[in-house]
């Protein structure tokens, strides 16, 4: 899978108007390849990757375009980064203690997604616990 951004520019709505967070940035990662991004704090990295899969709805993208495999993703539209939003393209946050709940069990969280894309739990039971024990862990986090 390859990703190519191209002069992507992103502000944040305020109420004294936008604020460009991102400003001309343009890179591309090869299929198989690893990226690494590092900067500042608050030099806009996470909006970066935020920017990517639109997690935000306060971020505009003002211009620019991102690549998929060669297909460019609809950032302007937050409807259809539905398609591909969390099935082609993801995101890790930053600090995943903060996205994921330590004290809470995986199934429950997995349930709320898989819930919000109105899918029946029980239908992807078998294919999560499949999942989990490819990568060693215990399939009763589930429960």
């Amino acid at each position: 899978m390859s990703l190519d951004v191209q002069h992507l520019v992103v502000a944040y709505r305020t109420l004294r108007g936008d604020v460009r967070a991102v400003d001309d940035v343009s890179f591309s990662v090869a299929d198989g390849e690893i990226m690494g991004l590092a900067g500042e704090s608050g030099c806009g990295k996470s909006t970066l990757g935020n920017s990517l899969v639109r997690l935000d709805g306060r971020m505009r993208v003002l211009a620019g375009r991102v690549l998929l495999d060669g297909t460019e993703l609809p950032l302007s539209d937050w409807d259809a980064m539905d398609e591909f939003r969390f099935k082609k393209i993801s995101l890790v946050p930053q600090y995943s203690m903060s996205a994921l709940n330590p004290t809470r069990r995986i199934g429950k969280m997995i349930s709320e997604v898989v819930r919000s894309r109105k899918i029946r739990y029980k239908d992807v039971l078998p294919e999560l616990e499949r999942r989990l024990r490819l990568v060693g862990l215990p399939t009763d986090v589930l429960a």
